[in-house]
């Protein structure tokens, strides 16, 4: 009966053992599944500028900063009309873009441009002759209005008003209305039909 008694008490031990080992087996098993599963991970590109070009693309952007600016909404976010203004040409270029900084609201770009003679080639950008108003959301809600500050410049490299088109670049820098904060507009581009 010894013997029985030895093999009898070893029972519980054995059982608290195996207990013991299937709880570290089903443990490592849940850790090893947790950190297995992966996301599924959505790669959103990076914008990006468009080609210069000059062939009524309805392509537009420029860098504010270093941040890359195009339209990216579904809905009508870029135009670009033109018609006379006293004795010149008013070009009105508008780009609308989803804020990077506030995914529930849209940044806003116009540029209002005014010319007794549109020409090919460059033409200075100032308070007497162009109106640039920017407006950025930030992720706390705040808006950021933003307005030409000195002088930029505007190319010309299309102006067709028989086939509509007008396409070119343009640089400047804008200055926050209440901060004072200066961003530089650079790169600029737009290859647009125009509309009236």
């Amino acid at each position: 009966m010894a013997n029985g008694q030895i093999v009898a008490n070893n029972a519980p031990n054995a059982l608290n053992s195996m207990k013991k080992s299937l709880t570290l087996i089903l443990i490592s098993i849940s850790i090893i599944t947790v950190f297995s599963c992966k996301k599924k991970q959505i790669i959103v590109p990076e914008p990006t500028l468009p080609e210069i070009s000059s062939s009524g693309l309805n392509t537009f952007g420029f860098m504010f900063a270093k941040e890359v600016w195009t339209q990216n909404l579904l809905v009508s976010t870029l135009s670009a009309n033109y018609g006379m203004q006293g004795d010149g040409v008013k070009l009105n270029l508008l780009c609308r873009r989803k804020s990077p900084q506030n995914l529930k609201t849209s940044d806003t770009f116009n540029l209002k441009y005014t010319n007794p003679d549109v020409t090919l080639g460059t033409h200075e950008l100032s308070d007497t002759n162009c109106k640039i108003e920017v407006e950025t959301i930030s992720a706390d809600n705040r808006t950021r209005e933003y307005a030409l500050a000195g002088k930029g410049s505007i190319t010309f490299i299309r102006w067709d008003l028989k086939n509509r088109i007008g396409s070119g670049t343009f640089s400047f820098t804008v200055k926050e209305i209440t901060t004072g904060e200066t961003v530089a507009i650079t790169e600029g581009r737009f290859d647009m039909v125009l509309g009236n």
